[in-house]
């Protein structure tokens, strides 16, 4: 699911993450309430700051191999089904790198 990222007239930036499929185009601000609007550039500028933490079953590993792993990629957080913590854009692509990923456009 992704990200949308909404800025209401007194400049206050909100997140909303929706299927891709039920995008909002206005959402109540977090901060003072008014209507935030989609904010397109705020999406564009933010994509490796965006606080979106997620567990990706991609980038996971079996159960039983989460100490190998923690071992083989020092940092990394899995839960106890073996996902992946995802902190934001950045960080995964990070992770990816160092796995040996590569991200297709």
């Amino acid at each position: 699911m992704p990200i949308y990222s909404y800025r209401c007239s007194n400049g206050h930036l909100t997140e909303d993450f929706v299927p891709v499929m039920e995008p909002r185009a206005t959402v109540p601000c977090e901060t003072c309430g008014q209507p935030s609007h989609r904010s397109y550039s705020d999406e564009a500028k933010n994509t490796d700051l965006v606080h979106n933490e997620r567990w990706s079953d991609a980038m996971g590993v079996v159960p039983n191999q989460i100490p190998e792993a923690m071992k083989t990629f020092p940092g990394s957080e899995y839960n106890s089904e073996g996902q992946l913590l995802i902190k934001n854009r950045k960080h995964k692509l990070f992770e990816a790198k160092r796995r040996g990923y590569t991200e297709l456009d």
